[in-house]
């Protein structure tokens, strides 16, 4: 009451010297009131380039969310630590950390959503500023439709609004809804860019500025978002695809939505996400599935301290029951991911022309493309490869990739087994999509499970937790989602993810 009393009387103090002052004694008041340190004209390439950064994300959710969750459900990482003494994966084990569940939530919306609507809005205020613009609702786009499809029903419409419309308490939208806008600014913004105006430059750290490579990527997400549509709404799901792939999709490794991260600057956040994870390793159904088929992929990926041939470590064990494991309860025995991967400058990827050649041999199965399903197939599978040639890694020569190709061939009957298979391997450190695409596809086929004290009755989680802060925050537009959605658990299906 003391402060708010000696705001009242310093307003009215102000006041009654204002009505006593002359022209240039309001004036030196209202000087005061500048902040000399605040920036009234932020450069769009410098809003850019920190938009692009933030949606890499950081070590806190990469760590806890996407290994935590995403990347240990889907069995291509393990740990061994107990409930007791602090669990590194809950995914792993499918156990309840609400903070780790969360994590990304309250990224996002802490770190991306007020630059994001800041920018387009400043952007769709300016004549001069189109392929900003453009780019803008695509960026928004990729951050939005990852974390629509790791929660459900998200804030969208309204997010970021609070310091442009005092909207501090945003409704959660259904994801269909999100998903019909998330399409439509795609391909507006795909139309929208234009090679003769202005653009970014090198403030854009994914194409510098190239408009046909980010007319490539609105399709190409265009292609991602109608493919994730598939269970729930085909016929959409067919029109949007066919919409992308006539629009013109991605071509080449050339293509690849990436953005190279600097020493001293800012870090790879699985560079940071790794830092200390002693109990970490990669699973043993990965690291079979590679081994199985002479993948060249092993070697790049897989790292064993001592010296002994790549082995994964299985999920669902702990520090306690890996002691009767046939393969033993000795760490240094098992494959923990290449550091060579996990530089601080390495890359953060945001979609590659791998997932887009898979995608386009699912559409070719499905009738949706009239080209080759095979011819996709294997240049997916050949770019997937490639692509680690981004990191500072040993590659493997054409010839052993030739010799992989032909070794495991694409089988008709097979393709779509096939194609969710070679996805997963194609998007593992790509934050999320690994983890989408099982969901939809249910490739590869996983043995889920069924650890002691699990919260999804031994089935893999099918989505994260909403943040608890939420419902304290929050608790209308929560709530309302939750009655809408289902109830906030691991097994709540999102609105594209149907059985």
């Amino acid at each position: 009451m003391k402060s708010k009393k000696y705001i009242n009387r310093l307003f009215f103090g102000v006041l009654a010297l204002a009505m006593l002052s002359n022209t240039a004694c309001e004036d030196g008041l209202a000087e005061l009131n500048v902040n000399p340190n605040a920036i009234t004209d932020l450069d769009y390439g410098m809003q850019l380039s920190q938009m692009q950064l933030a949606t890499s994300g950081g070590s806190y959710e990469i760590f806890r969310a996407a290994m935590g969750y995403c990347f240990s459900a889907t069995q291509q990482m393990a740990d061994l630590e107990e409930p007791v003494s602090g669990v590194f994966l809950p995914g792993d084990k499918y156990l309840d950390d609400p903070l780790f569940a969360a994590s990304l939530f309250d990224e996002v919306y802490a770190a991306e959503y007020k630059n994001l609507t800041d920018y387009l809005l400043r952007t769709s205020e300016d004549p001069e500023a189109t392929n900003y613009h453009a780019i803008g609702r695509i960026w928004k786009v990729i951050s939005a439709h990852r974390i629509t499809d790791i929660y459900g029903d998200v804030p969208y419409f309204d997010a970021g609004m609070g310091y442009i419309t005092n909207n501090w308490f945003p409704a959660y939208d259904p994801q269909e809804e999100i998903y019909a806008d998330m399409l439509k600014e795609l391909d507006e913004a795909a139309k929208q860019l234009d090679a003769s105006a202005k653009g970014p430059g090198g403030n854009d750290l994914v194409y510098a500025g190239d408009v046909a490579k980010w007319k490539k990527l609105a399709y190409s997400m265009m292609l991602r978002l109608g493919m994730r549509m598939t269970k729930v709404d085909p016929a959409g799901a067919e029109s949007w695809v066919k919409k992308a792939i006539a629009g013109g999709v991605m071509a080449s490794n050339d293509d690849v939505a990436r953005i190279y991260h600097e020493i001293g600057g800012h870090r790879n956040p699985y560079s940071g996400g790794f830092n200390t994870r002693d109990q970490v390793r990669l699973a043993h159904t990965f690291i079979d599935w590679m081994d199985s088929r002479n993948d060249p992929r092993l070697d790049i990926i897989s790292h064993v301290e001592s010296g002994d041939p790549h082995k994964g470590l299985p999920n669902g064990y702990d520090a306690v029951t890996i002691q009767s494991y046939t393969g033993g309860p000795d760490l240094t025995t098992y494959s923990r991911v290449n550091p060579e991967l996990l530089e601080w400058d390495a890359p953060s990827l945001y979609q590659t022309y791998a997932e887009v050649e898979l995608m386009l041999a699912e559409a070719a199965i499905r009738g949706w493309h009239t080209g080759d399903a095979a011819t996709h197939y294997e240049n997916g599978v050949r770019a997937a490869i490639e692509n680690w040639g981004l990191f500072n890694v040993t590659m493997p020569g054409s010839a052993e990739i030739d010799a992989y190709i032909a070794a495991n061939p694409f089988v008709a009957a097979d393709g779509l087994e096939m194609i969710g298979e070679q996805y997963w391997a194609a998007t593992f450190l790509l934050s999320w999509e690994g983890y989408s695409n099982y969901r939809r596809t249910g490739f590869p086929s996983l043995t889920p499970i069924n650890y002691p004290g699990n919260v999804t009755g031994g089935q893999i989680p099918r989505r994260l937790t909403y943040s608890g802060d939420e419902y304290s925050i929050n608790p209308d537009n929560v709530s309302a989602a939750v009655a809408r959605q289902g109830a906030d658990n691991f097994m709540t299906r999102i609105w594209w993810d149907k059985e």
